[in-house]
């Protein structure tokens, strides 16, 4: 991908990031109930989509941001399927980086 390419993706995924941001809640939400649920799938989505940023931004791809964007992700997966080995995972990627 040339970089004018990869700039016009990281607008879309820009635009795509803000319109999930703008559906966030305000308002606080209790867990087990749909409303919850609802904001950790758009919290979900928002990380997802600053991995996409942190994979296209600038010349090299930033480790730290990266990492912890992944790690983020791994907890809300663990969230949502806690018998999964999501929550191995994430201790994983905290580990290798507090090995460092």
């Amino acid at each position: 991908m040339n970089s004018e390419n990869r700039k016009e993706v990281l607008q879309l995924v820009d635009a795509a990031h803000a319109r999930v941001e703008a559906f966030y809640p305000d308002a606080p939400v209790y867990r087990q109930t749909p409303e919850w649920e609802e904001k950790w799938r758009l919290l979900l989505s928002d990380l997802s989509l600053h991995l996409a940023q942190d994979a296209l931004k600038g010349e090299s791809i930033n480790k730290g941001s990266l990492r912890n964007h992944l790690f983020a992700i791994l907890k809300i997966c663990d969230e949502f399927f806690p018998d999964e080995n999501y929550r191995k995972a994430a201790e994983w990627v905290d580990r290798a980086e507090a090995e460092k």
